[in-house]
């Protein structure tokens, strides 16, 4: 791989881990006796909804999608569940139990001190990237958040890419996308012409995906990618 530019990393399962979905769903709804395959239900919805959105121009905000999954993995499982509590347990796992990779605040930093701006490109509206840099205690360590938001598509089509090459005044062969959990994005940040590494963390034991494109470099933690770059 070619030394990069700059750099721009996920979010969720990248920076922060939401895994907390099925507990969550438990804890709220006492009848559920198998929360991850709810929970699993419920993330798959919300992705396929804002790939949905982009092929017919139904963009709406990222919170919207999770809640509008969320409901949709209730039904399908036969749950019938107010629009309180799914709100409760929206807000609780990708607010208050978002839990921040060990690795992220040391890896990151030792990224930024090597000479790298460092930007979060996320599918996150701006509301929830905010709480995200608060939460992982980011402000002093990234340089800025490109959302969704910004131009209404989301990742992986090319346009969100692009948009992020345009904010940092880079060219898009010149940045380098980390992306952790499934392949998706790391096959999005390639295919828009970024060099791409994905960050496939040894306890979540994702398997390597073979639709889009390999990723330049794969890593096991941000202390990984630092090892890289330095």
């Amino acid at each position: 791989m070619e030394r990069p530019e700059m750099v721009t990393v996920d979010s969720y399962t990248t920076l922060v881990d939401v895994s907390s979905q099925a507990a969550v769903l438990e804890a709220h709804i006492p009848e559920i006796k198998d929360g991850d395959r709810v929970s699993q239900l419920w993330r798959n919805q919300y992705i396929q909804y804002s790939m949905i959105a982009n092929d017919i121009d139904a963009y709406r905000p990222f919170w919207e999608l999770i809640g509008q999954g969320l409901q949709y993995a209730l039904e399908a499982t036969g749950y019938d569940v107010s629009n309180d509590v799914r709100d409760r347990i929206r807000k609780e796992v990708y607010e208050e139990r978002i839990t921040v990779f060990d690795d992220v605040a040391d890896g990151i930093g030792r990224v930024v001190n090597a000479g790298y701006e460092v930007y979060v490109l996320s599918n996150g509206n701006p509301a929830m990237l905010e709480h995200l840099i608060g939460a992982a205690e980011l402000e002093d360590l990234v340089s800025d958040t490109i959302s969704a938001d910004e131009i209404g598509v989301y990742k992986p089509d090319p346009a969100i890419y692009q948009h992020a090459a345009t904010r940092v005044e880079t060219p898009i062969e010149n940045i380098l996308h980390v992306s952790g959990g499934g392949m998706r994005d790391v096959w999005g940040a390639k295919h828009a012409g970024m060099m791409a590494g994905w960050l496939a963390r040894p306890e979540q034991k994702a398997p390597h995906e073979s639709l889009g494109q390999d990723p330049d470099i794969v890593i096991e933690d941000f202390n990984d990618l630092a090892d890289r770059l330095e």
